[in-house]
């Protein structure tokens, strides 16, 4: 305090009468609505990691985040909490909700884009139990992961969801699922605050020294539709931010609180609300997980891994002798687990022997079936090859292989280093005539099929009591081998032939190495699980 100065120290109550406004949207009744949303918010917005439980698709199948109900003030949090446990798995959200805190909503849809993670409108019909459901427990081998499928039937996206909604960076709808819209509701309730202030006097004038709030009472309130312009700013501002056209704003605005209108898909597409007229199974669908290069979101069971895969350089003589390359099925919808064979093609020379001895050393150990095509040969070489054939358990059914891209043997065919080649083998494309038969009685499982030519007319028998043995040890009649001309196999025939022992059971190729057999439990040896984008660029 200076000279001739006074000082006065005084407490003062002083009471004043505030409107705190909150900005929120709730659904209402939509009359014409095909599939209206609830006329309550309901629970608040639960969220839950889910897996696929579509019949076929393990052991890499879609996951997602499961997001129903009310979006609240802490909704942002908890869907945060979430993210952060996922790490760097990026998983599209399926929501249904009615509306809720539009500001929440807006936190959302930013988190959204900034983890660039699609949405859809879906519902998750849980397998098992449900979060939330009471006695339901996981097993903790599934990490907190749930089971389901999902449904556009009944899903929901309205009010403030939309805002949300807006995020994602696909956006997906479909024509059974209700997206609406309609004003924003603002709640504005009126306190009366009571402070304590404290100040003093300083030469006649009021310095504060601190206010400190001693009471609050609600003196009343109400909703208006009425939007302010900085909140106006705020929502068109966000819209432009996530791409979205200013008419999902003025469809809104120009929509009753009281109503709800349901946009078209169309219309959604218009304003690029929605990004894509696909439905949001696009999003999580077991066909994504099929292609060569799998969705971010297939993710593989807990505690399967990937099986290491050795594909030996391509054996391919030039002077039309037999050669021995692996193949993995290119049919559509295996990957990631595809079935792989050796197929075996041309003239079973005296160097068919050391061929095949060095395919089978390099695989490893690995048991894939020949698929083979050959006039025969070597009827010496024929026999040792088959002893080794048995020798590994291999089994051999005749079929010829339709490589997706360039033969074996064309004139500057190549594969990349330590990739096999792709295609598919059929029964009609296939024969084994003369020694190659002796081939074909040496597979544990022995198949010819339907329009495959065979024929066991031996160009150079050996002695009677070397046939004998060796058939004896494939556990093959010897009348099997009795001189016939060539055949086009048929159904009787596989009977016959079946019943003589040369085959092990009717049917043909397609046994060993059809994309299906993948799914059969147990997996047969010869499919194999690539790792996520293994032969993405090499098939």
């Amino acid at each position: 305090m200076g000279k001739g100065s006074r000082a006065v120290w005084q407490e003062l109550v002083l009471s004043f009468a505030l409107a705190i406004v909150v900005a929120l949207s709730f659904p209402a009744s939509a009359e014409a609505a095909k599939h209206k949303p609830p006329d309550n918010d309901g629970p608040p917005m639960r969220f839950a990691v889910v897996r696929s439980a579509s019949p076929g698709c393990e052991p890499l199948c879609p996951e997602w985040i499961s997001a129903e109900g009310t979006i609240t003030r802490s909704t942002p949090a908890e869907f945060k909490k979430l993210l952060k446990k996922l790490g760097d798995k990026r998983l599209p959200v399926i929501v249904t909700s009615p509306g809720g805190h539009v500001e929440a909503a807006w936190e959302l849809g930013r988190m959204l884009r900034a983890r660039k993670l699609d949405i859809g409108v879906g519902l998750t019909r849980f397998v098992e139990c449900a979060p939330g459901q009471k006695g339901c427990k996981l097993d903790p081998a599934r990490k907190g992961i749930y089971s389901g499928a999902l449904y556009a039937a009944g899903a929901y996206c309205a009010s403030a969801c939309s805002m949300m909604f807006a995020g994602g960076v696909r956006r997906h709808v479909g024509q059974w699922a209700y997206m609406g819209v309609h004003q924003v509701t603002s709640y504005v309730t009126q306190q009366k605050i009571t402070y304590r202030e404290t100040y003093r006097i300083v030469n006649g004038k009021k310095k504060g020294i601190k206010r400190k709030v001693v009471g609050r009472k609600t003196v009343g309130s109400y909703t208006t539709t009425t939007m302010g312009k900085a909140f106006k700013s705020k929502m068109l501002a966000y819209l432009k931010e996530m791409g979205v056209k200013q008419a999902m704003f003025d469809a809104g605005q120009s929509t009753p609180a009281a109503d709800m209108r349901q946009l078209a898909l169309v219309e959604m597409l218009d304003m690029n609300l929605v990004t894509s007229m696909d439905a949001t199974d696009a999003l999580v669908s077991i066909e994504i997980c099929k292609r060569a290069v799998p969705a971010g979101n297939c993710t593989l069971a807990p505690g399967v891994k990937p099986q290491p895969g050795t594909y030996p350089n391509p054996v391919v003589p030039e002077d039309g002798g037999m050669w021995f390359v692996v193949v993995r099925s290119g049919e559509a919808g295996c990957e990631p687990t595809c079935p792989e064979w050796i197929s075996a093609e041309g003239d079973i020379d005296a160097k068919a022997l050391p061929r095949l001895e060095a395919t089978l050393k390099a695989l490893g150990g690995r048991k894939l079936p020949l698929v083979v095509s050959s006039r025969g040969g070597d009827v010496d070489t024929s026999m040792v090859m088959g002893k080794m054939i048995r020798k590994h358990g291999l089994d051999v059914a005749v079929g010829g292989t339709i490589f997706g891209g360039c033969r074996p043997r064309d004139e500057g065919c190549k594969v990349p280093a330590k990739s096999p080649f792709f295609g598919n083998a059929v029964s009609y494309e296939g024969l084994c005539l003369s020694d190659c038969t002796l081939l074909l009685a040496a597979g544990k499982t022995r198949l010819v099929g339907y329009g495959a030519r065979l024929g066991w007319y031996l160009r150079a028998k050996p002695s009677t009591s070397v046939l004998a043995s060796y058939l004896d040890e494939m556990g093959v009649r010897a009348q099997s081998f009795d001189d016939v001309a060539p055949i086009k196999v048929v159904y009787t025939d596989q009977t016959r032939l079946k019943a003589a022992g040369l085959l092990t059971r009717n049917g043909s190729v397609d046994l060993l190495i059809d994309g299906s057999v993948c799914r059969l439990i147990p997996i047969p040896a010869n499919c194999r699980l690539a790792s996520q984008g293994e032969f993405a660029r090499k098939q």
